[in-house]
C-alpha cells in the first residue's frame, strides 16, 4: 500500500467525498478510510465488500464496521478485529458473526454493555460469564438467571467485588458456600453485623427464612420504612430488637393492604387500643380493604367499612378492564392511593399507558413489567410530544423497540447504546417520517433507513 504524508492524506480525506476518481481508487480508499472511516459511504460499492479493506479499516477503528456490506458484517475475522478495537461495534455484526464463539469471547473480554447484545446461548454460558467477570465483575448482571445462580460464577464475582451480590440469582443463595461468601453467620449462628441492607437480594432473605436465622435489626443496614414488602415480612418475623418509628411502620403495613404483614407488626409492636383504632380509620380512609378485618377483629368492630372499601376497589378495576375513560381519569386523580396496590397499578397501565407520566419519584419507573405495559398500551398523540420526554428511564432492548415502533420520536430519548444502533433508527423512521431529517448523516446513508424513508413518499 502506498504511504502518504500526513498532509497529503488530509488533503485526500477532504476531497474524497466529491472526487469520483479518488472514490474508485482502491489504495486511496484504503488509506483515507483508515484515517477517517466516515468517507466510506462515498466509496465505490465494491470496496465495501473488500475484506482486506475492511480488515485494515476496522483494525484502525472498529466503529467503521457499520459502513461495510452485509457480507463483511457476517465475516468472523473482520468482526473479531472490530470488536477487539471497539467493543460496541458488535452491534453492527450480522449473521454467523453474531453467533461466533470467538467473537462472543472477545466481547466478554472487553466488557461493558455490549455483552447484553450477545446471543442468548452465550448469555447462558458459564465460561463466557467467567471471562466477562474477570475484567468487570458487575458484568454478571447481563447473563441468564441460570448463570447468575451457578456456584463457580457467583463465587468468582463475589470474590472480586462483593457488591455484585445485587446481580446474583435468588436461587444461588441456597448454596452454603455462596451464602457464607455473600452474607455469612457468626459463631452464634446469627447473621454477621452490617451484612444486610434494603438492596440485599430477595434470595438472601428467603434463605434466612428457610434456615430460621435471626439477626439484630439495629445492627444491620436496614430501613424498614422503605424496604421491599416481602423482605419486610421476614424482618418482622426473624429480626430481633427494637423497631424504630413503629407507628409509621404500622401505617406502611396498612397501606400495603397485606393482612399477614399487619398481623406481624401488631404482634411485634404491642400497640395501644387507640393506635389500633386509629389504624382502622386510616385503613378505611385509604380503602385498604384486605387489612380491615384484621384490625376490626382487634377492636371488636364490624366489617361494614371493609365492604365499602372493597366495593370501591372492585368497581374501579372492573371499569379499568373496560378501558373506561372515566375510570382512567378517576385513577389519575387518586393514583397515590394505589401505589402499594400492584394489581390496580398494572391494570391501569394496561388501560392507559400515559399514567407513566405520573410515576416520577415512584418505584414504578424501575418496574420492568409496569413500564413495558405502559409502552404497549399508550395511544400516540403527536400534539403531546414523545412519551419518554421528561422521564428518567433506562429502557432495555425490547422496551426500546416497542417505544420506537410506537412513536419514532422516542428514539431521541433512548440511551446512547441504542441511539447508536441503526436498527432503532430504522424503526423510528418507520413510525415517524420526521425522524429521518434529525438522524446523523451516517444513518441517513444506510440503505435500510433510506428504504423506510421512501415508503413514506406517496
Amino acid at each position: 500500500m502506498e504511504n502518504f504524508s500526513v498532509r497529503k492524506l488530509l488533503n485526500l480525506v477532504e476531497n474524497y467525498p466529491t472526487d469520483e476518481s479518488l472514490q474508485n481508487d482502491r489504495e486511496i480508499t484504503l488509506a483515507v478510510a483508515k484515517r477517517n472511516p466516515s468517507v466510506l459511504p462515498y466509496a465505490n460499492p465494491s470496496f465495501l465488500s473488500d475484506k482486506e479493506i475492511a480488515i485494515e479499516t476496522v483494525r484502525a477503528d472498529g466503529r467503521a464496521l457499520r459502513f461495510f456490506s452485509k457480507q463483511i458484517k457476517e465475516d468472523e475475522d473482520v468482526v473479531l478485529l472490530a470488536v477487539q478495537n471497539f467493543c460496541s461495534s458488535f452491534s453492527f455484526a450480522e449473521g454467523s458473526a453474531r453467533v461466533s464463539e470467538k467473537v462472543a469471547k472477545a466481547v466478554a473480554k472487553r466488557g461493558g454493555e455490549t455483552i447484553e447484545l450477545l446471543d442468548e446461548r452465550f448469555l447462558d454460558d458459564e465460561n463466557i460469564a467467567l471471562i466477562a467477570i474477570e475484567r468487570n465483575p458487575k458484568a454478571l448482571k447481563y447473563f441468564s438467571e441460570r448463570v447468575r445462580g451457578a456456584e463457580k460464577v457467583v463465587l468468582t464475582a463475589l470474590s472480586r467485588d462483593r457488591t455484585t451480590i445485587e446481580f446474583v440469582s435468588d436461587d444461588a443463595f441456597s448454596s452454603k458456600k455462596v451464602f457464607e461468601k455473600a452474607v455469612g453467620t457468626s459463631y452464634d449462628g446469627k447473621i454477621r453485623i452490617s451484612n444486610l441492607s434494603n438492596d440485599s437480594p430477595q434470595g438472601v432473605f428467603d434463605e434466612i427464612e428457610r434456615r430460621e436465622l435471626s439477626f439484630n435489626l439495629a445492627m444491620q443496614k436496614l430501613d424498614l420504612l422503605t424496604i421491599d414488602i416481602q423482605k419486610l415480612k421476614i424482618c418482622l418475623k426473624l429480626g430481633v430488637g427494637a423497631i424504630n418509628k413503629k407507628n409509621e411502620l404500622f401505617k406502611r403495613c396498612i397501606l400495603s393492604d397485606n393482612p399477614q404483614l399487619v398481623a406481624l407488626i401488631v404482634e411485634r409492636g404491642n400497640f395501644s387500643s387507640k393506635v389500633i383504632s386509629d389504624g382502622v380509620k386510616f385503613a378505611s380512609q385509604n380503602r385498604k380493604v384486605r387489612v380491615l378485618p384484621v384490625l376490626l377483629k382487634l377492636t371488636g368492630g364490624v366489617g361494614e367499612m371493609a365492604e365499602n372499601g372493597k366495593n370501591d376497589r372492585m368497581y374501579l378495576m372492573r371499569s379499568l378492564r373496560r378501558k373506561s375513560p372515566t375510570a382512567t381519569a378517576r385513577f389519575k386523580e387518586n393514583f397515590k392511593d394505589y401505589l402499594l396496590d400492584r394489581e390496580v397499578m398494572m391494570l391501569a397501565a394496561w388501560a392507559d399507558g400515559t399514567i407513566i407520566k405520573l410515576m416520577q419519584n415512584t418505584e414504578y419507573l424501575s418496574d420492568e413489567d409496569f413500564v413495558t405495559e405502559c409502552l404497549k398500551s399508550y395511544i400516540v398523540k403527536k400534539s403531546d410530544g414523545a412519551i419518554l420526554d421528561g422521564l428518567n428511564l433506562s429502557l432495555n432492548y425490547g422496551q426500546s423497540e416497542i417505544a420506537c415502533q410506537k412513536d419514532g420520536r422516542n428514539y431521541f430519548y433512548l440511551k446512547d447504546e441504542y441511539k447508536n444502533d441503526p436498527h432503532f433508527a430504522m424503526l423510528a423512521v418507520r413510525s415517524c417520517e420526521a425522524v429521518y431529517d434529525l438522524l446523523p448523516d451516517e444513518f441517513k446513508g444506510l440503505e435500510e433507513i433510506k428504504r423506510e424513508k421512501r415508503l413514506w413518499i406517496r
